[in-house]
């Protein structure tokens, strides 16, 4: 089921769902915006106020927000759609936000069209919906990823080792 505003504001007052800074709620969504940290997929963070993005171009950011989830909630990240009118993306990964997850949304950011795009901080970027679960996580986010605690806050890069993570029996 996906969250009312109503919903939302009372997980947030219960400090079920923590957002740091205070959130900005939509009819069934909590606005997100951009962090002032970018970085080529294979780079290093840059802190600035604005980056232009070219045509073509894949650059990674964060959300401004940090997020606690609940055992018992998931999130769904929905990208700006009036962004989208512009040609630019905003995730091109999973859109899911784990049960316990604890920090700020990793975004890959791609300009699709033929015209350079600044990106500000602080801009929207995108809203995050909340989804109650049935029952809670027997595996919340902390206790299987390796992107958890202070590898969580801000941007978060690629780690190569990651991108070739083998199911354990793949290999037998």
């Amino acid at each position: 089921m996906i969250l009312s505003d109503q919903s939302i504001a009372e997980l947030l007052t219960q400090k079920k769902l923590k957002v740091t800074p205070e959130p900005i709620l939509k009819s069934a969504s909590l606005r997100l915006h951009l962090s002032n940290q970018f970085a080529k997929p294979a780079g290093t963070i840059q802190r600035q106020d604005t980056y232009i993005l070219e045509p073509k171009e894949l650059i990674l950011s964060s959300t401004l927000e940090h997020i606690t989830m609940p055992n018992d909630h998931a999130g769904l990240y929905d990208g700006s759609t009036t962004l989208a009118r512009f040609g630019i993306t905003s995730h091109m990964g999973s859109m899911l936000i784990s049960p316990g997850s604890d920090g700020n949304l990793t975004l890959e950011i791609f300009n699709a069209s033929d015209t350079a795009f600044t990106l500000r901080t602080g801009m929207r970027i995108g809203q995050l919906l909340i989804l109650k679960m049935d029952k809670p996580s027997r595996h919340p986010q902390p206790t299987r990823s390796e992107y958890k605690g202070d590898l969580h806050n801000g941007l978060v890069l690629p780690d190569q080792r990651s991108a070739y993570r083998m199911h354990p029996n793949a290999n037998k």
